[in-house]
């Protein structure tokens, strides 16, 4: 791959994060073997573009205050914003091209599987992302994977599916499942919910009904006491 070249500005301790940010800085920290974490800033677009092209893999030349550092790094972590999604805060780790790393490089999806697209299936890809260790410098940005080899729901592309270039250590299971596709919901299995919640409004009711009913059953013994009574009887009897 090649390497990027972004610059960096150092920056203090005492120096604010939010107020890097609202100059349209991201905050940002370096740190790896046989260095001390070196805290730097860059500018926030410039960043974006070399990160649209490096992503995780891709070696960065950071010119630190121009040229008073230099450092080879990669892309370790980013944070975002929960509001506004941008990206709030960078980790580089520091590499030697000579030593070996451990990192992950992703997955990516290529191409229509005949099962997503002949049987309504639905795709997943279970491990985006495959453990590895090599060589900075032999690092490839991602594991392309062609899912028109997925046919049926009972096909699936494994680790030992990828190509992989010799130097490069895989570091998970070649019988891990990476992408397969999934059987659509049946509709019986989508209307069950809707239809057991008409079923217990509908049970709901019955008990109303019951009272209803057991309300005018109440209403009857008492027309019948006021016909019984004796003030009544005596009014009949005395008109008489």
């Amino acid at each position: 791959m090649d390497t990027l070249v972004l610059e960096a500005a150092s920056r203090e301790k005492n120096v604010r994060a939010d107020s890097l940010r609202r100059l349209k800085r991201i905050p940002a920290i370096v740190y790896g073997s046989g260095i001390d974490p070196v805290m730097v800033s860059l500018a926030y677009q410039t960043f974006r573009h070399a990160y649209i092209q490096a992503g995780e893999t891709g070696i960065i030349d950071l010119d630190v205050d121009s040229g008073k550092k230099k450092l080879k790094v990669l892309v370790h972590d980013l944070q975002h914003d929960p509001v506004s999604h941008e990206i709030s805060h960078i980790d580089f780790l520091n590499v030697r091209m000579d030593q070996k790393i451990t990192t992950s490089i992703p997955v990516e999806v290529t191409g229509v599987a005949p099962a997503v697209k002949d049987l309504a299936g639905v795709l997943t890809v279970s491990t985006p992302s495959i453990r590895v260790r090599c060589l900075p410098g032999d690092l490839v940005k991602s594991f392309v994977i062609d899912v028109s080899v997925l046919k049926t729901f009972h096909d699936s592309i494994h680790v030992r599916d990828l190509k992989v270039p010799p130097s490069i250590q895989l570091l998970e299971s070649n019988e891990l499942t990476v992408a397969t596709v999934l059987p659509p919901r049946k509709e019986e299995e989508v209307a069950a919910p809707a239809a057991a919640g008409t079923e217990a409004a509908a049970g709901g009711a019955a008990p109303a009904a019951a009272g209803t009913e057991a309300a005018a059953g109440g209403a009857a013994p008492a027309a019948a006491g006021t016909a019984a009574s004796p003030a009544a009887s005596g009014k009949a009897g005395g008109k008489k």
